[in-house]
């Protein structure tokens, strides 16, 4: 799984200026500040799924306290404030207690789980009542050309495939809505209209090279959207 990440994920994603931390700061003031509405800073998180490591770096820096969770270590990056454990989170249960954690997180995971059912189980179990599940994973419905490009996806979702899923695994206040991954656009909602324009041209032109590894950033993630999600862990069931 190192060739892997080195293939898929080539890129420095661990600097300030970083888009992983860029996504945390985003996720912070448009998810997790307006839900908790009080200092969430040393809220213990979960990320699911970590591979680098890159995400648990952007919410330890904005004062989270972090915990990663995979099926092997990956990073070798310094991990000294950073508690992580392993184990198969398609199979097995997750080696935490029960109602530990305010916030669950996983990013490009629960496409490569066959098992949904149990992972989602148990992302509820962890989760204190009132705590928050935020969950990342790509759209069908603008990724279908795609998809499989990545021979380690195993099930494909859909906005109301994976809302329904977190509805029946027994979150409240579910919300799963279509994301792009470019920054400017979370900044200057306007220029959306560009960037549906910009989805209309042909899949090739999202590349520069044709071994498809060096992309144009603007129409690559024009086209290929994500669903973002996120739902509640009712109170009224720890």
């Amino acid at each position: 799984m190192d060739k892997y990440f080195d293939t898929v994920y080539f890129r420095d994603e661990f600097g300030e200026r970083s888009y992983p931390q860029k996504l945390c700061d985003h996720l912070i003031a448009r998810l997790i500040n307006p839900h908790f509405k009080r200092d969430t800073t040393c809220m213990h998180l979960l990320d699911i799924g970590h591979g680098k490591g890159s995400h648990l770096f952007g919410f330890l820096r904005r004062g989270f306290e972090v915990s990663g969770l995979d099926k092997r270590i990956y990073f070798q990056q310094d991990v000294e404030n950073i508690e992580l454990k392993q184990c198969d989170i398609e199979k097995e249960n997750f080696p935490f207690p029960k109602s530990c954690f305010d916030i669950a997180f996983s990013k490009s995971v629960l496409e490569h789980i066959a098992n949904s059912d149990h992972f989602l189980a148990e992302i509820y179990r962890i989760l204190k009542p009132g705590g928050i599940a935020i969950v990342m994973t790509p759209d069908w419905g603008s990724q279908y050309k795609s998809f499989w490009n990545d021979h380690t996806h195993v099930k494909a979702w859909t906005r109301k495939g994976l809302q329904n899923a977190l509805d029946i695994h027994g979150f409240d206040n579910t919300e799963c809505t279509l994301f792009r991954q470019l920054p400017v656009l979370w900044r200057f909602p306007f220029l959306t209209l560009l960037s549906d324009i910009t989805a209309l041209l042909p899949e090739s032109f999202k590349w520069k090279d044709k071994e498809e590894r060096l992309f144009r950033k603007w129409i690559r993630f024009s086209k290929e959207k994500m669903l973002l999600a996120k739902a509640v862990k009712p109170f009224n069931n720890s």
